[in-house]
C-alpha cells in the first residue's frame, strides 16, 4: 500500500498507477518487456488496444501504460475490485459502461469524449475483442472503439501480453502468486493518416494479428523485468484528492471489518462440528496451505489448444458496432 499516496496532499501523484503496483505486489507479478517498441509518450489523446484475457488486465494494463491511461470497462468489473475501481473512478481514470445495453453511437462517443476531457490522464484502454478469452487464438476485433478513433484522429497502440489469466483466471477459478506477464508494445498506429476508416481498421488488424503471434511464440526469457517507478506525473484537484482519501481510507476500513467478520464466519462454521472441531480445522489448515503452496508454482499459459471452429483473428466481424 505504500504505492498509493492517498494522503499526500501536495505535489503532483499518480494514483492509478500506484494501485496497479500495489496489486502487482500484492500477487507477486514480475513483468517481462520484449525488446523492440516501447510505450506512447508523446502527450495528447491515445488509445491502448490490449488483449482481453481475465480480469487480471485492470490493473496490469494500468501498470504497462504507466497509469496514464482511463480504462474502458463495464460496470459489473466494479463489483470485483472494488477498492481499486472506486479509486480509479474518484481520479477519473476509468470509463464504465453497461455491456448488453444498446447505445446509441454518436451520444456514447460524447460521452467517451467528455471523460477523457475531464479526466487527468490523456490515454484510453481498450479491448477490442469485447470478450476475455484464454484461447490461443484472437477472436474477432470490434469495429466502435476504432471508429471511435478513426473519427477523432487519435492514433492507437497496441499493447499485447501473455499469461495475465496465469495471475486470475476467473473462467478457470484460479489464483496465483509469483507469476510472469510478457509485455509487447508495437509501434503507434496514427489514425490520421489513412483515407479510410477500411484502410485503418485494415492496419490495425495486419499490426495486431503480428503483435498477437509474436508475443505468443516468444520465450519469456527473451523479456527484461520493467522497472516499478515511482511516478509523480498526474496533478489532482483538491476536491479529488479529498474523495480520495474518503475513497481509499473507506475501503481499507470495509477491508479489515470483511475480514474480521469473516473469521467469526469462519468460527461460527466450525463450532457447528462440536467435537470434531479440532479434526476438520485439520484438514481445512491443510487444505488451505497445500492450495497455496500450489498457487505459487510458475506457469506459463495458454495451455489450452486453439479453437479451431472459432473465426480468424485476421478477420474483423462484419457489422460489429
Amino acid at each position: 500500500m505504500n504505492k498509493v499516496k492517498f494522503l499526500k496532499l501536495m505535489g503532483k501523484r499518480n494514483d492509478a498507477y500506484g494501485w496497479g503496483v500495489a496489486l502487482q505486489q500484492l500477487f507477486g507479478v514480475t513483468m517481462l518487456r520484449l525488446p523492440g517498441p516501447a510505450l506512447y509518450t508523446e502527450g495528447g489523446p491515445i488509445i491502448f488496444l490490449s488483449n482481453h484475457r481475465s480480469w487480471a488486465d485492470f490493473y496490469l494494463d494500468v501498470v504497462a501504460t504507466d497509469g496514464n491511461a482511463q480504462m474502458l470497462s463495464r460496470m459489473a468489473v466494479a463489483l470485483v475490485f472494488p477498492m481499486f475501481m472506486g479509486a480509479v473512478c474518484v481520479i477519473r481514470s476509468v470509463i464504465l459502461f453497461q455491456r448488453g445495453r444498446k447505445h446509441d453511437k454518436e451520444s456514447f462517443n460524447k460521452m467517451i469524449d467528455r471523460r477523457m476531457a475531464a479526466s487527468p490522464v490523456d490515454g484510453l484502454i481498450v479491448y477490442p475483442e469485447g470478450h476475455r478469452s484464454i484461447s490461443r487464438t484472437s477472436l474477432p476485433l470490434k469495429r466502435g472503439m476504432l471508429a471511435y478513433a478513426y473519427s477523432r484522429k487519435i492514433p492507437v497502440q497496441i499493447v499485447m501480453s501473455a499469461n495475465k489469466e496465469a495471475v486470475i483466471s476467473e473462467k478457470e477459478l484460479s489464483c496465483r502468486f509469483g507469476q510472469e506477464v510478457l509485455v509487447a508494445y508495437a509501434e503507434p498506429i496514427r489514425s490520421s493518416e489513412y483515407d479510410s476508416f477500411d484502410a485503418f481498421v485494415d492496419a490495425v488488424q495486419r499490426e495486431w494479428d503480428i503483435q498477437w503471434k509474436r508475443i505468443y511464440s516468444a520465450e519469456f526469457s527473451m523479456g527484461q523485468e520493467m522497472r516499478v517507478d515511482e511516478l509523480e506525473n498526474r496533478e489532482y484537484p483538491p476536491a479529488i484528492k479529498a474523495a480520495q482519501i474518503f475513497v481509499t481510507g473507506g475501503t481499507i476500513l470495509i477491508f479489515f471489518a470483511v475480514l474480521y467478520w469473516t473469521l467469526h464466519a469462519w468460527a461460527a462454521f466450525l463450532s457447528l462440528f462440536g467435537t470434531y472441531k479440532a479434526g476438520v480445522s485439520a484438514v481445512l489448515s491443510v487444505w488451505a496451505s497445500v492450495s497455496i503452496a500450489l498457487a505459487f508454482k510458475r506457469v506459463h499459459l495458454p495451455l489450452k489448444t486453439p479453437n479451431l471452429g472459432a473465426a480468424s483473428s485476421r478477420t474483423i466481424a462484419n457489422g460489429v458496432k
